[in-house]
């Protein structure tokens, strides 16, 4: 039996029927409804799921009435995860602040050459006397002009330049031919990627050609509109990644997955409506025909490129580990459900492994670290800590399940990059000081600010070295505005950011933090180990990432999160997944560097390996000292 709902979303108000004991947030996935946050995936673990529920609900269970307290229960507060629809409810969520994501990167200088560009030419006539078929008028046609494009004479066969053959057209293509052979004049237009058809349509449309280069990140999605042939960035769009309300991790989304017999259709129908959504967007900003973008280069982690593929995750999350593919794919748009854009070529970067993917191999591209001598790591910090290490030579590249402690998700009073999100925290005098993101109301603490607080709270003295919350006797021997910042709940020991907002970190939080803090200093341990370097000896230091570009690396040395034999040589290099994936949009040869990049990586798996483990455990403890200023 199906039951009415009601669903407020800040301004906007739709309804929708839900089956009988659904969760709710069971309900809002069937209907599409992006939120609200639920990191642990609806596991019931972190209390985050909360919504505003009136009308046929179950009663609260035990970990609801665990979770809230009863001045909420009593208001209507309830767990989306755990709460049953048993009739018609009425739901209200707050609608998802405005997201700090960072766009930006590092400047990727590129031969303008696009791997995947639209041209035009016009295919004659059949000829009752010569009885040439469709397909091979079609391919001496187009093969003509490509060779006109490359800046040489048009063929008089198919016995041409090499570099301007092309492969024998997909079955859907043959299938179009003799329909738009047979309008316009023979007039067409192809999207040709390397050798490969990738689309063909009637009419002229190579005079105006743009690209868009895609970063599909776990928290984030972030879109580049480029013109192919000026090189000119034309416009930015990004969002939270719609996919957040299945999980706050890749673990979380592949067990649904697994799980749900639609899993993957659905995760995947998000993240291609999200993408042509955004290039929707561009499109309308720059005031340009969404038909006349002829490429999309996607970078991301390596489950996100298979959920946006719809290529069934699930051998990633157990040993030994292996991802259905790793190679650079190119394919129709209309193929991964890119609506906005269904003729343009899609191309999806290479990756390394299953948990190291396109986002660091763009990376890598993008700061140029494998072109030099150097002995450079690149780190990108999020719910997994992806690095790799070496230069010219070659690069050792690992993963550790840094968890999501530092994206918020985990953290009781933990927050997402959003408007009102504590992003900085600072000792002033005795006690705290801290900002928000846009200067809003504080509503939780992001990652940097969690960096930060945890710094702080180590430079007054309230955490130890082993990572333990000062009892009350020994606070009390500190400074009394210090010793104020302390305080208990019935769950448990505090020290408190904002005592009056309630903001906080536990001492769970600070152990999540510990545990993650740890594995990536233990991963960096070992990569320099393996290429024989002591951390002395690193050169450069990129972090890469939007969580990595808003942390203060003095705080991230403070916490033993970075090395302190690195602190003066790191490089805030911003979203260079998303500049890789820009710059291969608009360059072949940055693509294919690409491709050299993933076969220049091996390898390091961490998950069984005993040398990690020690440095895992040494690295556990918080170094002691107080925390650096920057070297200017």
């Amino acid at each position: 039996m199906q039951h009415r709902l009601t669903i407020k979303a800040g301004q906007k108000t739709t309804e929708g029927f839900a089956d009988g004991n659904a969760t709710i947030l069971e309900a809002l996935r069937v209907l599409g409804q992006a939120g609200p946050e639920a990191p642990c995936g609806g596991a019931g673990l972190c209390g985050k799921c909360r919504v505003l529920a009136t009308g046929s609900l179950s009663a609260p269970d035990e970990r609801e009435r665990a979770v809230l307290s009863a001045v909420e229960l009593a208001s209507g507060i309830r767990l989306a995860c755990r709460a049953r629809i048993q009739g018609e409810v009425g739901i209200e969520m707050n609608e998802a602040g405005e997201a700090s994501i960072l766009s930006t990167g590092i400047a990727v200088e590129a031969k303008l050459d696009p791997p995947a560009f639209a041209l035009s030419f016009k295919v004659p006539a059949p000829e009752l006397e010569t009885q040439t078929d469709d397909e091979t008028r079609f391919l001496s046609c187009l093969e003509s002009a490509l060779a006109v494009r490359k800046g040489g004479s048009a063929p008089a066969d198919r016995n041409g330049g090499a570099d301007t053959r092309i492969g024998k057209p997909k079955l859907a293509i043959l299938a179009s031919l003799p329909g738009l052979l047979r309008k316009d004049g023979g007039l067409l237009t192809a999207v040709v990627a390397g050798n490969e058809v990738v689309s063909v349509r009637s009419g002229n449309g190579s005079s105006a050609q743009y690209g868009v280069g895609v970063d599909i990140g776990t928290t984030t999605v972030v879109c580049y509109l480029l013109d192919l042939l000026t090189g000119k960035r034309l416009g930015v769009r990004s969002g939270l990644n719609a996919q957040r309300g299945f999980g706050a991790d890749v673990i979380s989304r592949i067990q649904h997955t697994i799980e749900k017999p639609e899993g993957l259709s659905v995760l995947q129908g998000l993240v291609s409506g999200q993408i042509s959504g955004l290039v929707r967007d561009l499109a309308a900003d720059a005031g340009i025909d969404p038909a006349d973008i002829a490429s999309v280069c996607i970078a991301g982690n390596s489950t996100m490129l298979h959920l946006l593929a719809g290529v069934a995750p699930a051998a990633i999350a157990s040993a030994p580990f292996i991802p259905g593919f790793t190679g650079r794919l190119t394919l129709r748009a209309a193929e991964l459900g890119l609506d906005s854009t269904p003729n343009a070529a899609a191309i999806l970067l290479p990756s390394v492994s299953g948990y190291v993917g396109a986002d660091i191999v763009a990376g890598i591209m993008a700061v140029g670290m494998a072109d030099r001598d150097e002995r450079a790591l690149f780190i990108d910090i999020g719910t997994n800590g992806e690095m790799a290490f070496g230069g010219k030579s070659g690069l050792l590249c690992c993963s550790t399940a840094a968890g999501p402690a530092f994206e918020g998700a985990v953290m009781e009073r933990g927050s997402g990059g959003i408007g009102g999100a504590v992003d900085s925290v600072w000792v002033s005098g005795g006690s705290i000081g801290y900002s928000t993101i846009g200067s809003l109301p504080a509503i939780g603490l992001c990652g940097s600010g969690i960096i930060d607080a945890l710094a702080a709270f180590l430079d007054l003295g309230l955490i130890d070295d082993t990572g333990r919350i000062l009892d009350a006797d020994e606070a009390g021997s500190l400074a009394p505005e210090t010793a104020a910042l302390r305080g208990e709940s019935e769950s448990g020991v505090r020290l408190y950011v904002d005592r009056e907002r309630d903001l906080y970190l536990s001492q769970a939080d600070v152990r999540e933090a510990q545990l993650a803090k740890a594995a990536m200093a233990a991963g960096i341990d070992v990569l320099a180990k393996r290429a024989g370097v002591s951390l002395a000896d690193i050169d450069r230091v990129y972090l890469a990432g939007g969580f990595g570009s808003f942390i203060d690396s003095a705080s991230a040395v403070r916490i033993g999160l970075l090395p302190a034999e690195v602190g003066d040589r790191i490089v805030v290099a911003g979203n260079t997944s998303g500049a890789g994936a820009a710059a291969c949009c608009l360059s072949a040869a940055r693509l294919a560097e690409c491709d050299r990049v993933r076969a220049a990586c091996s390898y390091v798996e961490l998950s069984a390996s005993a040398e990690f483990n020690d440095a895992y455990i040494e690295r556990m403890m918080f170094p002691e000292g107080k925390r650096v200023p920057e070297a200017t």
